[in-house]
């Protein structure tokens, strides 16, 4: 029982906390863009369309996948190879990151955000507020905010056909 109280209270008060640092934000395009982290929530997709957009993203780019394993047991989706897995453990109540693998990460200015989460989970939310990426992508969905959001995709094929006509259309200069 303690540990529910604890664990909403976490959620509660990260879903209102806002990021604490600035970023800077930039649109890139797939000449410019070196670095991408793809960021899911473990059980909303498959460790296949993971790594198969990750597999394209990688040759353009070095990519970075980050799984946040929530309060639900994601049952038979698999490991995703080379994949850094975090947890609610990894955050504290006042929104400190306990693990230091999990602080470079969040602080590193990543060119692409990519998020592929279909649902709100606010300790989730709360680490893509605090990316220090500099263009945050994602889907249509409650509780985040993207720089760049597409509306009515559901699945990743969509979303990396959009992704990849947006990213040979932004000109650099």
């Amino acid at each position: 029982m303690f540990d529910n109280f604890k664990r909403n209270l976490k959620r509660n008060r990260l879903a209102r906390k806002p990021a604490t640092e600035e970023r800077e934000a930039s649109f890139q395009n797939f000449e410019t863009a070196r670095t991408c982290l793809l960021f899911c929530i473990e059980g909303e997709r498959s460790a296949a369309e993971i790594q198969k957009l990750r597999s394209a993203l990688e040759k353009k780019m070095k990519v970075d996948t980050l799984l946040f394993r929530g309060a639900t047991d994601p049952a038979g989706t698999g490991e995703v190879k080379k994949a850094i897995y975090m947890s609610e453990d990894d955050v504290s109540l006042a929104g400190k990151l306990a693990n230091a693998r999990l602080q470079e990460i969040i602080h590193f200015p990543y060119d692409l955000l990519v998020d592929l989460s279909r649902d709100a989970d606010s300790v989730g939310d709360y680490l893509l507020r605090c990316s220090a990426a500099k263009c945050k992508i994602g889907i249509e969905r409650s509780g985040f905010q993207c720089d760049i959001v597409f509306e009515g995709i559901t699945e990743v094929e969509e979303l990396w056909r959009r992704l990849n006509e947006l990213l040979k259309q932004i000109k650099a200069y």
